[in-house]
């Protein structure tokens, strides 16, 4: 840390002297440190959200390994050195970038199950799944913000790499697996081995009809189109509903 250099004079004769000395040395102790971004704190969290709002467009693009620290400061116009002081990596601000909005839809989910089992009667499949996808459609329709993360939550589920498979445990697993045991208690006639195989398919079918990539407009010539997120939800929830309802096979694996 740099020090300011005192050059001792005498004191006047009103002490003076000793009023600014003391004055200078304070100011050098005082002086902040380098590197860290200057003016009050509510502009520094103004410009740490900045950098996560850019991050995450910049990560939607172009998923993870080909985004870079100097794509993300030169679109948000901020010195690169600015994003190290805040998040320290390009994998911690990846992480910060997923778990801001992914942990509020497991909040989510944890909210509206805690409704449905507050209520006089167990929940049924379809109110499950309906609660289960109602959290993740609400992030598509919230604005522009919910928009690319919904594109960043896609591509996180398609990486196989560690530090996106500890992504979706730490952000997912815990809400997740309260649904199943609800599952469970809903379908006893299922088993578990398949209530869970179906889960998978029922992540596959919201991720895949949220990415805006779905071919219903082109398969349809026109006749249907998949632009009403409310008419969406429904129809999927109908669909895995009936998926995850019927019975197993004698013959399949009940084991717990």
């Amino acid at each position: 840390m740099a020090v300011l250099s005192v050059k001792r004079t005498a004191p006047c004769k009103r002490g003076g002297g000793d009023v600014v000395e003391r004055a200078m040395v304070t100011a050098s102790k005082t002086r902040r440190r380098p590197g860290r971004p200057a003016g009050r704190a509510e502009s520094r969290v103004g410009r740490r959200e900045k950098i996560l709002d850019v991050a995450e467009e910049v990560f939607a693009e172009h998923g993870y390994a080909p985004a870079s620290l100097r794509d993300i400061a030169r679109r948000g116009s901020v010195n690169p050195a600015l994003i190290a002081y805040y998040f320290g990596s390009k994998e911690r601000l990846f992480e910060e970038v997923f778990k801001r909005r992914g942990s509020l839809i497991a909040r989510r989910w944890d909210a509206l199950l805690d409704e449905l089992q507050a209520r006089s009667t167990p929940p049924g499949v379809r109110d499950l799944l309906h609660a289960y996808l109602t959290a993740e459609f609400e992030m598509k329709q919230s604005g522009a913000a919910g928009h690319r993360f919904v594109r960043l939550q896609a591509r996180v589920h398609d990486e196989t790499d560690p530090m996106h498979f500890r992504l979706r445990r730490e952000v997912y697993d815990s809400a997740t697996r309260r649904y199943l045991d609800a599952l469970e208690r809903a379908l006893p006639e299922v088993a578990p081995a398949d209530i869970y195989w179906r889960m998978m398919f029922v992540i596959g079918a919201f991720l895949y009809m949220m990415s805006g990539v779905d071919r219903l407009d082109d398969l349809s010539g026109g006749r249907y189109i998949a632009n009403d997120v409310n008419e969406m939800v429904e129809r999927l929830t109908a669909f895995v509903v009936g998926g995850m309802s019927v019975p197993s096979a004698p013959s399949e694996s009940r084991s717990t």
